[in-house]
């Protein structure tokens, strides 16, 4: 680890070997499309660690408890781990990876991708339903056609820090085929020590993955293997509450908006009678998806009515 800037830097990888392609001008050489990965990377996070004002739990914690409160066990991992790092003057997001067991429409992967949102580690989302190959984890090494880089080195160029959260979604469900064990691959990704000297094909060169952050989600924990289950720490969670309607409208909301690159605010204006069909529907089925469905729907016939002004 290094400080730059007052910041603390990683480099992950020292060098990556040539691959005779440098001077060729039709194809390009993995050094200079990866070079990124040589050059210090920095370990981010550390405005979202410290108390919030007024509270007694990191912003980080409190951010996400005010938008999913039924998620507080999960929640309650992520602010220990933001206490640690702090007092031991390591200022940047940390944490043992987990993994979230519960039903469909927790909010499981929503969580794990705002724990990257609001910190300022960026996420990246990776579903193993029905993967039998390695390769979406481990990358393809040189000689192969699409020769590329692990997927944790793939996130941290895309989110330009050295601690990303990685999501792994539906665990559960990958499977061990010809072309390699998915889960596997991931539970030497998961140990810091070797993630520490990660050997990736595509590099041909050793890349430090230790500090990526993990957060695996799965439907049921019966079908994990036991090497699996002792590299993560299990919580379980439950989905939202009927007491939970407006939080999860507004969360929603939100959700709406920035997939369509607008504030909340710009959104068209919801009608009082309209919202309260919408908490009576999440009352009624307890269904985060349908929720939103119906919210997306009742946004887009608003928009085909009400014009919207754009200064």
């Amino acid at each position: 680890m290094m400080v730059l800037f007052d910041k603390p830097h990683v480099r992950p990888c020292v060098s990556i070997p040539s691959d005779g392609n440098e001077a060729n001008e039709w194809i390009a050489s993995i050094p200079h499309l990866y070079e990124q990965l040589t050059f210090p990377l920095p370990l981010a996070g550390a405005s979202t660690l410290p108390r919030s004002r007024g509270g007694d739990e990191p912003r980080l914690a409190a951010a996400l408890r005010a938008e999913a409160p039924w998620l507080g066990k999960a929640i309650d991992r992520i602010a220990d781990q933001a206490a640690v790092q702090l007092w031991a003057g390591r200022p940047w997001l940390a944490f043992r990876p987990l993994l979230l067991v519960g039903p469909p429409g927790a909010g499981k992967t929503h969580l794990a991708r705002r724990i990257g949102e609001l910190s300022g580690c960026g996420s990246a989302i990776l579903s193993l339903a029905g993967v039998s190959s390695n390769s979406e984890l481990a990358g393809n090494p040189r000689g192969f056609r699409h020769a590329q880089p692990c997927f944790p080195a793939m996130a941290m160029l895309r989110a330009q820090c050295a601690n990303p959260v990685i999501v792994i979604d539906e665990v559960e469900k990958a499977a061990c085929g010809d072309m390699g064990d998915p889960v596997g691959t991931l539970l030497g990704l998961l140990e810091r020590s070797t993630a520490r000297r990660y050997f990736d094909g595509c590099l041909a060169a050793e890349i430090d993955l230790s500090h990526v952050n993990w957060i695996l989600t799965a439907n049921r924990v019966d079908r994990l293997p036991a090497p699996l289950l002792s590299r993560v720490d299990v919580v379980e969670v439950t989905g939202p509450g009927p007491d939970h309607a407006e939080v999860v409208l507004a969360g929603l909301w939100r959700a709406v908006a920035r997939d369509v690159g607008l504030p909340p605010s710009a959104l068209p204006r919801i009608e009082a009678a309209a919202e309260t069909a919408l908490m009576r529907l999440f009352r009624n089925t307890r269904s985060v998806r349908r929720l939103r469905r119906a919210i997306e729907t009742v946004v887009a016939v608003s928009a085909r009515h009400v014009p919207r002004t754009v200064n």
